[in-house]
């Protein structure tokens, strides 16, 4: 990466924000083309793949737990742990303020929130009025505002031990004689977001699980109350919501230690 002109960092959240969704909503439109793209890919497997298939590849399952699978997978995208190399810039200035970057960091998670929230929102409703599960659906809303937000703190710790650079296909294709290293390297950190987000999420809901699987004990299979999955949901939300400032704590001083092997890296694009 050459030279440039000096990068401005915003002084506030809010005006992070503001920049951070100027951007989105600039070519190439990276998180809706995101949002957009997960959410048919899921409606599409979820629709017309095989009931064995749809078991084998989601976890959760039922007409409510549509909405749930579909924001994991729009959080299971290298938006969420490639958080330096995505801006190298902006990355390289923050990187001796672990306030400033945990500024970028948490504009980058809103703007996805403010996204992505509202598309898995309406669905869960609209597949709560259609099953008649309103209330289910109007709790699986809290899960979905609040737990795939909780584990992007943590998630972004891969993108300071492992960044990338994102780099047009021409580019990486003239240098394809280095491709071992440079592929190979951006094909494994693309696909980590994929198990990573979730097995995060399902961390941040334990308490939650735990407290239905005492709901019924020896009655294994039965439904649980609204009342009990709401506490469930209550109690991993206040998980997620203690977990996102907790995870973004972390990963800016960690950055900040590895400053000169973060700065050497971003600055080589052909490091990949």
């Amino acid at each position: 990466m050459s030279a440039g002109k000096p990068v401005s960092l915003p002084a506030t959240l809010p005006q992070a924000v503001r920049e951070e969704l100027r951007r989105a909503l600039r070519r190439p439109y990276e998180i809706p083309g995101v949002v957009l793209s997960s959410g048919l890919l899921v409606t599409a497997c979820w629709t017309l793949l095989p009931t064995g298939v749809v078991n084998w590849l989601f976890r959760f399952h039922g007409p409510v737990a549509f909405a749930m699978v579909m924001s994991l997978w729009i959080y299971s995208d290298v938006l969420t742990t490639n958080v330096l190399g995505d801006d190298p810039a902006r990355s390289i200035a923050a990187l001796d303020d672990p306030a400033a970057l945990r500024r970028l960091w948490y504009a980058r998670n809103i703007v996805l929130w403010l996204l992505a929230t509202p598309l898995c929102a309406v669905t869960a409703i609209a597949v709560g009025v259609y099953s008649h599960e309103l209330v289910a659906a109007a709790l699986t809303v809290l899960w979905i505002a609040t737990v795939p937000l909780g584990a992007l703190g943590f998630a972004s710790w891969v993108g300071v031990w492992f960044p990338f650079h994102v780099l047009p296909l021409r580019y990486r294709w003239a240098r394809r004689r280095r491709w071992w290293r440079m592929l190979v390297r951006w094909m494994i950190l693309r696909l980590i977001p994929i198990s990573l987000v979730p097995l995060l999420a399902v961390v941040l809901t334990m308490p939650g699980l735990l407290l239905w699987g005492t709901a019924t004990p020896g009655a294994r299979g039965s439904r649980i109350s609204d009342a009990r999955f709401g506490s469930g949901l209550l109690l991993a939300a206040a998980v997620a919501v203690a977990a996102w400032p907790l995870g973004h704590w972390y990963g800016p001083r960690l950055a900040s230690r590895r400053q000169r092997r973060l700065i050497a890296f971003l600055t080589d694009p052909d490091r990949g």
